[in-house]
């Protein structure tokens, strides 16, 4: 959670661990491969993240779009 209030890490980093998974578990549930869904580990790269690639990380933690994109906002 640090690290997503100090830009260091994007709030996929937060929800995943939160959820109790690892790279590989979600890049499964994410249908891609490990290096795209570290690649949006990174805060520049998830800010550039489709709607629709959004809305499939929500469905997976079990959240709404708008709490994955503003856990920063809402923790501070």
């Amino acid at each position: 959670l640090n690290n997503v209030k100090a830009g260091k890490a994007s709030p996929v980093v937060y929800y995943m661990e939160l959820n109790r998974m690892d790279w590989q578990t979600l890049a499964a549930y994410m249908e891609q491969w490990t290096f795209f869904v570290k690649r949006h580990a990174k805060p520049s790269v998830f800010n550039k993240l489709s709607t629709k690639t959004l809305q499939k990380y929500a469905g997976i933690f079990g959240i709404s779009i708008d709490e994955l994109r503003n856990l920063k906002d809402k923790c501070s």
